[in-house]
């Protein structure tokens, strides 16, 4: 049985390893994984680590039960999302969490949020004028937050939209990377998390008062809030305020930035390459009214190969329970940390050839499994929202295609930084609109 101190990897600081894979994923995982192979450790600040690319090894910590791993994450975001937070809790509680948080976000309940999706992306695109220019992020974030307005917090008159849309902003704007991957930072007398205490406390007030409001209500909303308070565990008790609370919050924070920054991702894939947009187009054309857009081909080809070049989470990392073997060779033990590199997988030559290409051909050409094409993470623990964030993403995207001809302010690469528990581009996507359809 091998052990961690066995395996090939850089002997720097812990602190040097983290933050270079906080701010630089992909510099750090292409730099090591050509030194060491598929797999290796590092030092980190929580902890020594085992970093994994290997398909065989995912296909086996995705098909771990839940109470297999707990979240390394677990106690730097509590702050953020809440103790109660589905993302942070595992074994039999988080199990019950994802049974009463499926329903709204899949399905037929996700089905009638479509045409609300829709007139929001047809408001967004319709502020478009000819010769303006832009950020694309701007436009995807504000179509984002309008559906996360409407659609989950079930807010539809104008001055209160306005005021939740001003405190959802204030909020996600104060969230410190720099304390998220540092969690002795989560102190007041740190200036930034203290921005961000402020702003979340000005957002609790007005969600609990809306909980209270909506528990007293007799009328019953579609809302997902709605839904949630409505709903029962197995044994018919409800989530109480604390739990629905971490739930939405999570929602906002995990599923809003993460659409907003695929679809300006998938905005700048489609400008630098026409021949891509041209196909796109002449799908979308050929599409009869009333198609659904969600089983157009080769939109979610556009889409995959965008998220497969430019993950929005770059990681997955779990801590064992008990000793976990991860292969014949190799068995990690409950102090150390195991890290899934999306980044690596994604653009392993030996799954995706010519893996710096964007070719959204090659998952026409083939059908992907989890363990390599994971954007949403996998197993018992991928994403909950994976298919309301596909759903907004291609109404908007569809949206943009049919009814505006789009250039890019500059052809130069932008860089992907760290914005928060995400990576996104640096400078937002400057475009110019040359035309409306």
């Amino acid at each position: 049985m091998s052990t961690l101190d066995s395996l090939p990897g850089p002997r720097t600081p812990g602190i040097v390893n983290t933050l270079e894979f906080a701010f630089a994923p992909r510099f750090f995982t292409q730099r090591h994984r050509k030194k060491y192979g598929r797999v290796f450790r590092s030092p980190a600040i929580q902890g020594d680590a085992i970093f994994t690319t290997d398909p065989e090894h995912i296909r086996r910590i995705f098909a771990a039960d839940s109470d297999t791993f707990r979240v390394l994450a677990a106690t730097s975001l509590r702050a953020l999302f809440g103790r109660q937070s589905v993302l942070l809790t595992s074994g039999p509680t988080h199990k019950r969490q994802r049974k009463l948080l499926a329903p709204p976000l899949q399905g037929g309940r996700l089905r009638k949020f479509a045409a609300t999706m829709q007139q929001l992306a047809d408001r967004q695109v319709a502020t478009l004028r000819p010769g303006q220019e832009f950020r694309a992020l701007d436009l995807t974030t504000a179509f984002t937050l309008d559906v996360i307005v409407q659609t989950v917090f079930g807010v539809t008159a104008e001055h209160e939209a306005h005021e939740l849309r001003e405190l959802l902003k204030t909020l996600i704007h104060h969230v410190p990377p720099s304390a998220l991957f540092a969690p002795p930072l989560q102190q007041a007398w740190y200036p930034p998390w203290a921005r961000y205490l402020k702003a979340r406390d000005h957002f609790n007030r007005w969600l609990n008062a809306k909980i209270a409001a909506r528990r007293k209500s007799p009328e019953p909303g579609d809302d997902v809030l709605s839904l949630l308070l409505d709903a029962r565990f197995d044994d018919g008790t409800q989530m109480d305020d604390e739990e629905v609370h971490a739930q939405l919050i999570t929602l906002l924070l995990a599923g809003h930035e993460t659409t907003a920054i695929a679809l300006a991702s998938c905005m700048s894939r489609l400008a630098r390459h026409p021949e891509v947009l041209e196909a796109l187009s002449r799908e979308l054309d050929a599409a009869l009214p009333g198609d659904d857009v969600q089983r157009l081909p080769y939109l979610s080809a556009v889409i995959d190969e965008t998220l497969r070049i430019d993950p929005i989470v770059s990681d997955v990392a779990r801590i064992p329970n008990a000793d976990f073997v991860l292969d014949k060779d190799l068995t990690v033990t409950p102090d150390q940390l195991l890290i899934v590199l999306i980044e690596g997988v994604h653009l392993d030559p030996a799954l995706y050839p010519d893996p710096l290409q964007f070719r959204p051909e090659r998952f026409l050409e083939r059908k992907y499994a989890a363990h390599e094409f994971m954007p949403f993470g996998g197993g018992v623990r991928r994403c909950i929202g994976a298919a309301f964030s596909d759903m907004e993403t291609k109404i908007m995207l569809t949206t943009l295609v049919r009814r505006a001809v789009l250039r890019l302010v500059s052809q130069r690469p932008e860089r992907r930084v760290r914005r928060n528990i995400t990576m996104g581009p640096q400078h937002g996507v400057p475009m110019r609109v040359e035309h409306l359809r």
